[in-house]
């Protein structure tokens, strides 16, 4: 097919707005072919505004394609699975012009009316020439129509001049049923038949009969359990001192597809019995999507099947078949998929009556949403120590948004937003497939911090891995999860020579020392230069585990054997040094210095070098506490840091209006974290819209000692923390002095 086009001004074609794109359309926006008896005509659907609409010129003027001139014309819009719209015209239809019968012309416009209110016109001169000879007998079941056309060779005679008036009264159609006696039925003028939407028209030898669906004389009936609607129409008119009647009854099938296992599945009748007469001889069948007939290799080849089944033929298509489209749902909270394909099938056959008759449908054909259980593929540990698996298949409008995996520690996590991750985290990439599916594939080391295996002896080892996924269908936005729990298990070979591990969970850092199966142990452990002895297990709150070949130790985020590094929003970066000593000659095996971050919601922590940090949640308040506008003592002192609902303030003992007094042998630094409330009106304030808002924060250093630390959850407005000196031991002080909320 050839098209031309160009951009108009469409003062006239939209009737709301006065404004167009006089620019040429964009390249790829149409593709346009010729299929059979048709023009095909596709528009990409990123072009698309907020509406379009296709139209036309005749000696009326210029007007707008209805539905209802469509089905009377031989046109159908519609949208496909991709969201493109497709345009179909049949070569007999309205405003089709035809040289010799044997190439066809049509002149249309699509109009787009875009998101800025302008309006963009686009001519189109599409041109088809006919591919092989028109058969006796040509019957079309459209989307929106059906349509039969009839070749004979006395008709031509009478076409030469398209004469209204007289010619018109010559004309008559009727309609019958098949339960009612043939005295009964009933004839039109092509007045009366073309008021209730039965186009009735003579193309060159073409006599042409036209219906929109559920006409007001058509019948339903089944056929092989198959759905069909019928139109038994004949035309008579009056040839010289004779009338000649042509059988024009068509039938077309109304059944939708259905899921079948892993196919989608159509079927239609082998015989249609209301079009057949007499002896039936099957003369072939052809079939194609998207426009395109395939070939018998190439049906093969996407795994198409035609077969015959008890009287019907059954067109399969397997899922996420090339050619197919799939689109996503959830149903039931599952994920789910249907399939939709734009068919196109034609048959032939002969009778006693028709010397050849071809019968070609037209069908966007859909199934129901059905459930899909995404498949998981784990793979073998690579030689980096990488463990690799795959989740899916999953259709093009699935995105992957977050990916958490528990392996006994801290949650591993990735989110779509932050795909830049550390070489150690976990990392994803999109696999696509040939037929637009994907699937992800997710690598993370074994060895990472957060995943924590369990030693079951023997040599082996066990990883028990919980997967959690976020997934979000477009454009809907619908959200979908999909979870999945494996254990992997590898050898172990325990190590000569003591080494260390060092793991995260959500409240504590963990040590594992793996020692191998000694029957002794000659090792000693040391956590910030200090020998793990049971004192330090109590003073700190540690939980001791030991096995046949590994002990661990499980330090609790608020001990005082762990080192603070940083607060911010994200939470408390909190680290241990440790290192393991040979016994006997003091050599120093291994060491460690792991680090883990620990969320709180709110924290306040006074610094050995002199300066408080806190995290506070300002919307406990009613109304809620803007943070991005509290302020310490000095109302200069601003938060360093802000989110939605907390604000973080980093400040030294000597600033931001902090006051110090003596209790005792403690020195007690004061600040307080405020919200300025603004009242109205302001030169004679009355009222206010804000809550009242204070937070005393308040750091207790004893007054001979410098070296402390302490960490609290401000749990009311008023925060009173004795900062605990690092030289104490006992377990009771501790938990006295430290607490942590996560």
């Amino acid at each position: 097919m050839t098209i031309c086009y160009h951009s108009l001004c469409g003062v006239v074609l939209l009737l709301v707005s006065p404004l167009c794109v006089p620019s040429p359309s964009p390249p790829g926006m149409f593709h346009t072919k010729c299929i059979e008896r048709h023009f095909w005509l596709s528009v990409r659907s990123s072009f698309l505004g907020l509406m379009f609409r296709f139209a036309f010129e005749d000696q009326n003027g210029f007007h707008f394609l209805s539905n209802q001139e469509a089905s009377f014309c031989g046109y159908t819009v519609l949208i496909s699975g991709v969201g493109e719209v497709v345009f179909r015209a049949s070569f007999l239809g309205c405003h089709v012009h035809s040289k010799r019968g044997t190439d066809y012309h049509l002149h249309l416009w699509f109009v787009n009316l875009q998101s800025d209110g302008k309006v963009a016109a686009y001519p189109l001169q599409l041109h088809c020439s006919l591919q092989g000879q028109w058969s006796t007998r040509e019957i079309v079941c459209e989307e929106n129509y059906m349509e039969v056309s009839i070749q004979q060779s006395l008709l031509s005679g009478t076409s030469k001049t398209e004469k209204k008036g007289d010619d018109e009264a010559d004309i008559t159609v009727m309609f019958s049923t098949e339960d009612r006696p043939p005295e009964q039925a009933r004839v039109l003028s092509l007045t009366e038949a073309a008021a209730l939407g039965y186009h009735i028209s003579q193309r060159g030898s073409h006599l042409v009969f036209r219906c929109p669906y559920s006409s007001p004389l058509s019948q339903s009936v089944k056929e092989r359990g198959v759905d069909l609607e019928i139109v038994r129409a004949t035309i008579l008119y009056r040839l010289r001192s004779n009338f000649l009647a042509v059988d024009t009854t068509v039938a077309c099938a109304q059944n939708e597809a259905t899921a079948d296992g892993p196919d989608l599945l159509w079927t239609v009748p082998y015989v249609l019995s209301p079009l057949v007469h007499g002896q039936f001889r099957d003369r072939g069948m052809r079939m194609g999507v998207n426009g395109w007939t395939l070939s018998e290799p190439e049906n093969a080849e996407r795994g198409f099947k035609v077969g015959l089944q008890e009287g019907r033929v059954e067109i399969r298509i397997p899922f996420g078949a090339h050619g197919g489209h799939l689109k996503s749902g959830v149903l039931r909270g599952q994920y789910s998929q249907s399939m939709s394909v734009d068919l196109f099938f034609t048959r032939q056959w002969e009778d006693e009556r028709w010397p050849l008759t071809q019968h070609r449908s037209f069908r966007l054909l859909k199934t129901p949403f059905i459930p899909q259980v995404p498949v998981f593929t784990s793979k073998a540990v690579s030689s980096k120590g990488l463990f690799s698996f795959t989740v899916g298949s999953f259709a093009a409008d699935v995105s992957l948004q977050k990916v958490t995996v528990d392996g006994g520690g801290d949650l591993l996590t990735w989110t779509w937003s932050h795909q830049t991750q550390h070489d150690t985290d976990l990392s994803v990439s999109r696999l696509s497939h040939s037929n637009g599916s994907h699937s992800y594939q997710l690598r993370f080391p074994l060895s990472h911090t957060k995943i924590i295996p369990e030693f079951v002896g023997g040599g082996y080892k066990v990883y028990s891995l919980s997967f959690s996924f976020t997934l979000i269908i477009s454009p809907s936005g619908e959200v979908f999860y999909h979870q999945v729990t494996i254990e992997h298990s590898i050898e172990y070979a325990a190590p000569s020579s003591p080494k260390l591990e060092g793991k995260c969970t959500d409240s504590s850092l963990l040590v594992l020392l793996h020692h191998g199966a000694q029957a002794e142990l000659q090792w000693e452990l040391f956590l910030a230069g200090r020998k793990l002895d049971w004192d330090l297990v109590e003073m700190g709150g540690f939980l001791l585990k030991a096995e046949d070949d590994y002990m661990s130790v499980e330090i609790p985020s608020y001990s005082p054997g762990m080192h603070f590094e940083e607060l911010t929003l994200q939470g408390l970066v909190s680290g241990v040094e440790v290192s393991v000593v040979d016994s006997v000659s003091l050599k120093v095996e291994d060491t460690l210095v792991h680090k883990c971050t620990f969320p709180a919601r709110e924290l306040f922590v006074c610094l050995p070098e002199g300066r408080m940090v806190a995290v506070v949640d300002t919307t406990h308040t009613i109304p809620p506490t803007h943070p991005n506008r509290t302020t310490l003592l000095d109302h200069s002192c601003v938060p360093m840091e802000t989110d939605s609902a907390r604000a973080l303030f980093s400040f030294s003992l000597d600033s931001c209006g902090t006051t110090v007094t003596t209790e005792g042998s403690f020195l007690v630094y004061e600040n307080q974290i405020s919200y300025r409330q603004e009242f109205l009106p302001v030169d004679d304030p009355l009222i206010h819209r804000d809550s009242p808002y204070r937070l005393t924060l308040q750091c207790r250093y004893p007054a001979n000692d410098t070296r402390t630390f302490a960490i609290r959850h401000p749990l009311n407005s008023s925060v009173n923390l004795t900062a605990m000196s690092a030289k104490r031991r006992h377990r009771e002080a501790a938990n006295t002095s430290v607490c942590l909320k996560p």
